[in-house]
């Protein structure tokens, strides 16, 4: 779902904290990454993660795909519209201003969010690898549709970048036409239309092809291919997902065999993680997203339960590993709630609080107060010790399993706007 650690860190931050509190397997502003030393993924019983160093790896998100608690300035400025006015998404946020000021704006933030500098202090804190999440109109953009294209020089700067500091990229198709999921991590939020038009499936298997051209191009640099980011099993039939599974595998397959295949688990349980993957399928990994402030009931679990539920998800995605093919965790945080600003999306709350719209002021936390302050806001000055040692065991408990018992992690999110 592609979601920040709620106290906004920058990567560097708790980086000397962390260190001095002594080992350095992990590195905090979202990023904990594990030491040189730390041992490598175990060989699975096929080819997929064989050979494969443990990945370290962070996410590059919110740059050629926005969303609106990554960079809030971009939304702030519609404040002054009705709520019924309001972009909530890129769709939105294009169509409201139009090509010109939307390229304007954008080609900005393309140039501007993510440096050089960013990445050298990823690979100065141990991370090998980076996901770089891209919407299908970056490859493929139709004249009806208000989104602007445009991205792909500046994907290939930070290729450049990552070749110079001797990091691999994984190639993310983050949004699919009419939406794979419904989120505003697709691009545009609301009733996903995309398995409803073969039109649509086969403009993504065509901006799938150019992304992996652009990986071809690149080889040396790029990878892993995902070729689609958390297509959505509660609105199409895990069938019809594998039939599309089975057609970008052919591309990928064919135009850059060398290069890992990433499909997304689509939110089912691992034990179902079988009907999505094919038997002839080679060098290909499973992606999974792990958070734990996105439901009712996991919000109000107190820290010792927040870890428990750690080991707790991870049981079957260990054995998925090493029975069928390597497993990624291509998302997940260090947050237990979801306080930070515009998480749910633009104009909504949270569940902590009671704010978001369908908790009618029904809060879910674990105290009997419970407010978006404190170690519970966006404000890092504000935590107190006791709860950075909780963030401290709560990412070491992840790391133990992602980093030593499956092929590796993508933290999300390398920074956000509002970090100190």
């Amino acid at each position: 779902m592609n979601y920040f650690f709620s106290g906004d860190f920058h990567i560097i931050i708790l980086v000397a904290w962390i260190l001095s509190t002594a080992v350095a397997d992990a590195v905090s502003a979202g990023i904990f990454a594990a030491d040189e030393s730390a041992p490598e993924a175990a060989e699975t019983d096929t080819a997929s993660a064989t050979d494969l160093a443990t990945i370290r790896g962070v996410n590059i998100g919110g740059v050629f795909l926005i969303e609106p608690f990554i960079k809030p300035s971009l939304f702030d400025q519609f404040l002054n519209l009705s709520e019924a006015d309001r972009p909530v998404d890129e769709w939105t946020f294009s169509q409201t201003l139009g090509k010109e000021e939307a390229r304007k704006q954008l080609e900005d933030h393309w140039d501007t969010f993510v440096t050089k500098e960013h990445l050298e202090q990823l690979v100065d804190s141990g991370i090998n690898w980076i996901r770089i999440p891209i919407g299908y109109w970056a490859f493929n953009l139709t004249d009806s549709e208000p989104f602007v294209d445009g991205q792909v020089p500046y994907v290939e700067r930070i290729l450049e970048w990552s070749r110079d500091l001797g990091l691999s990229v994984e190639l993310d198709l983050h949004g699919a036409p009419g939406s794979q999921n419904g989120y505003d991590n697709s691009g545009r939020r609301g009733t996903p239309e995309w398995l409803l038009s073969r039109t649509n499936v086969d403009r993504t298997l065509d901006a799938l092809t150019k992304m992996t051209l652009l990986a071809v191009e690149w080889s040396d640099v790029v990878r892993g291919i995902q070729i689609l980011n958390e297509p959505s099993r509660w609105k199409w039939p895990v069938a019809d997902i594998l039939s599309f599974y089975n057609e970008a595998y052919d591309i990928v397959h064919t135009l850059a065999p060398d290069a890992y295949f990433m499909i997304h688990d689509t939110f089912l349980s691992p034990n179902d993680w079988p009907s999505l993957v094919s038997s002839n399928w080679t060098n290909a990994l499973m992606d999974t997203h792990i958070y734990q402030m996105f439901d009712d009931y996991m919000v109000t679990l107190n820290e010792t339960a927040h870890i428990e539920m750690v080991r707790t998800m991870a049981q079957n995605i260990t054995q998925f590993d090493r029975k069928q093919f390597g497993v990624v965790v291509g998302e997940f945080s260090a947050a237990t709630h979801d306080c930070t600003k515009y998480i749910n999306g633009f104009g909504r709350g949270s569940r902590w609080d009671g704010s978001i719209d369908y908790a009618n002021g029904q809060k879910h936390c674990p105290f009997d107060t419970c407010t978006c302050t404190g170690d519970y806001g966006g404000n890092v000055t504000e935590f107190s010790t006791h709860y950075k040692r909780f963030l401290r065991r709560y990412v070491d408990a992840q790391l133990e399993i992602y980093d030593q018992e499956i092929v590796g992690w993508f933290y999300w999110n390398f920074r956000t706007e509002m970090a100190p």
